[in-house]
């Protein structure tokens, strides 16, 4: 488990005294959604933005939904995107 990369709390969701929106974000793990630490994929966070789980940047795999490719066609990116 990492740290906030505001704070640098080990806790996940809302009581970020220095985040933009008051919630934690741990970047520093690519398997990891950076706003509750589940390693799912999709709808279903419970803190991040509009629901969906944003993993940390790095690995090789679309941040939003998990697949490997690149380019359009990721149903959960707000451009529709693939991002890494």
């Amino acid at each position: 488990m990492g740290a906030c990369k505001y704070c640098d709390s080990g806790a996940y969701g809302p009581g970020c005294a220095y985040g933009p929106n008051g919630m934690h974000e741990h970047t520093d793990d690519e398997m990891a959604c950076i706003f509750c630490g589940s390693s799912s994929y999709g709808p279903g966070c419970p803190y991040g933005p509009h629901g969906i789980h944003i993993h940390g940047p790095g690995g090789g795999y679309c941040r939003y939904c998990g697949s490997g490719s690149i380019g359009p066609g990721c149903p959960y990116s707000a451009t529709g995107h693939h991002e890494g």
